[in-house]
C-alpha cells in the first residue's frame, strides 16, 4: 500500500550539509526526522516522545511507527535532500580535484585512494 508523504519542512543543520532535519505527515499523521551518518552518507531516522519528552528514535518495537512507514519516509527525505545535488552531467564537467573537494564535503570516503579516477569520483558523488 502507497503512503501519502507531505514534506512540509527541510532543512540543513550544518553548513557541510550532511546533517538535516525534517517535518512532515505520513498518511495524514506528522512526524519528525533527523539524519544520522551511515556509511558516509545521510540517512533519516523518525524522531518520537520519549518517556523525558524528549525527541529521538525509538527501536521498531517501542514505536508508534510501522517498518513501512519509516521506509517511505527515509525514501521520500532522500529524495528531496538529491534534488538540491548537481545532476551527473554537470559533475563531468569539473575537474577531479572540484570532484574531490565535493566528496570531502559530504562526507564521501575512499575519493584519495591510489587509482581513483574522474569516473570513480563522478559514481560515488552520483550514488
Amino acid at each position: 500500500m502507497a503512503k501519502s508523504i507531505e514534506v512540509l519542512s527541510f532543512t540543513a543543520l550544518t553548513s557541510m550539509n550532511d546533517k538535516f532535519e525534517a517535518h512532515g505527515t505520513c498518511d495524514g499523521v506528522s512526524f519528525i526526522a533527523r539524519t544520522i551518518i551511515y556509511k558516509g552518507e545521510p540517512i533519516f531516522k523518525v524522531q518520537e516522545l520519549g518517556e523525558d519528552d524528549t525527541v529521538k528514535h525509538r527501536n521498531m518495537k517501542d514505536s508508534s511507527w510501522t517498518r513501512g512507514q519509516r521506509i517511505a519516509i527515509a525514501r521520500k527525505l532522500k529524495a528531496v535532500r538529491l534534488e538540491g545535488l548537481p545532476l551527473e552531467d554537470n559533475l563531468l564537467d569539473l575537474d577531479v580535484k572540484a570532484l574531490r573537494t565535493l566528496c570531502k564535503e559530504r562526507g564521501l570516503k575512499g575519493y584519495h585512494a591510489k587509482g581513483v579516477r574522474k569516473n570513480d569520483l563522478v559514481a560515488m558523488l552520483a550514488a
